[in-house]
């Protein structure tokens, strides 16, 4: 690969696209409407004519868009603050996206099984770069250029350029694989609510469940028990959001309070963990809130808990270091240090937000703020 034409590409601006984008295009709505403009005989459009445009039109705008997102990806892998771009695990998501730029731009334009194919593989190529990358700051931090830097009692939480670096670097990563993801999606047979990765009706409480389950049973293996949990509020509403972004967000957010209820109260007087789903007509956004008992966060590191690699928990890396997966169920319940970063960058890749209230001493309500129909254009830098 020329480095130059790399280049060249990572100088090319990056096109945006947000949720009522995702949804038009992918059924098909966008596109066919200015194509019947010029069709002077309308007719009937089945479901399956509007997927099959739908894939043509995502197939070419992802045919042009991709090499733009990976050739951004890769030049700023290489120019990371501290030496950290040296480290082995960022060399190794660097050449990933180098590999997936080369394999896009030599598929041809009308080649759409082709660049289904490649889409396919560079899908699963990056499953596991979240980890890489938490991997390369482990890296960093034993290195001698990290322990220089982090010399005189420092840690990564001090280093504010290189968590916002990776803030802008996570929600880039969160829209390629939104991107491929829907695409990947809109090739198969879908349930009637579904458009790609977007779920017209997605039921929170239904998420909220399921990422109740797998983080209650991550803590009973952990501890030998978990704090249930009770759900309260707008159980029965449903709104268009992809349902795999919220149940991340939840689960990490639920295996938080599980731990630090147990760690504060002890599996023998273990008090509910309360989420509430609240939402209106004239609400802006819709919002859960997860509230526990479990003794919440002393001030001074309130303002850490959203860096990487800060963990209050034993530090899960040095043991697990070979074993772990994205978002994995049986990776450790704490200590890698990533889940509050992501599960934000997930919430603001849609226009949303995610806050911590922490009363120390008594526990911790964490805030999800998610737009009614997220409209916001996609984040990028």
């Amino acid at each position: 690969m020329k480095k130059s034409l790399l280049m060249t590409y990572a100088n090319m601006p990056q096109t945006p696209m947000g949720m009522k984008a995702l949804l038009g295009v992918g059924s098909g709505s966008i596109g066919y409407q200015n194509k019947l403009r010029t069709n002077t005989k309308p007719r009937e459009i089945s479901r399956e004519d509007r997927r099959m445009f739908a894939q043509k039109e995502l197939g070419m705008f992802l045919k042009r868009e991709m090499p733009v997102r990976f050739a951004h990806r890769a030049r700023d892998l290489s120019m990371l603050p501290y030496g950290l771009s040296d480290m082995p695990s960022i060399q190794s998501v660097k050449t990933w996206y180098e590999q997936s730029f080369e394999e896009v731009l030599s598929v041809p334009d009308d080649d759409d099984m082709g660049l289904k194919t490649s889409l396919s593989a560079i899908y699963n190529r990056h499953q596991d770069t979240l980890v890489m990358i938490a991997k390369g700051l482990y890296e960093f931090q034993r290195s001698a250029e990290g322990k220089r830097v982090l010399e005189g009692g420092r840690d990564l939480s001090d280093l504010v350029d290189i968590h916002n670096y990776f803030d802008r670097f996570f929600l880039s990563r969160i829209g390629i694989r939104i991107l491929i993801g829907h695409y990947l999606e809109l090739q198969r047979e879908q349930e009637a609510d579904y458009v790609g990765l977007v779920c017209r009706k997605t039921s929170a409480a239904k998420v909220a469940k399921a990422a109740a389950e797998d983080a209650r049973y991550m803590c009973d293996r952990h501890f030998g028990d978990a704090p249930k949990v009770e759900f309260l509020g707008r159980t029965d509403l449903t709104f268009p959001y992809v349902p795999s972004h919220l149940y991340y967000i939840l689960f990490e957010l639920l295996k938080n309070s599980m731990r630090a209820v147990v760690e504060h109260r002890g599996i023998n007087d273990m008090p509910d963990i309360r989420i509430v789903i609240a939402d209106g007509e004239d609400n802006e956004d819709i919002v859960i809130r997860i509230s526990d008992f479990g003794g919440g966060i002393p001030r001074s590191i309130s303002s850490k808990v959203f860096s990487y690699l800060f963990t209050t928990a034993h530090d899960a890396f040095p043991e697990h270091l070979e074993n772990l997966e994205d978002f994995g169920r049986e990776n450790p319940l704490a200590g890698l240090g990533y889940g509050l970063p992501i599960s934000r960058g997930y919430v603001r890749y849609f226009g949303g937000e995610l806050t911590l209230m922490s009363m120390e001493g008594y526990g911790t309500d964490a805030f999800v703020h998610l737009p009614r129909l997220a409209g916001d254009r996609e984040p990028l830098v």
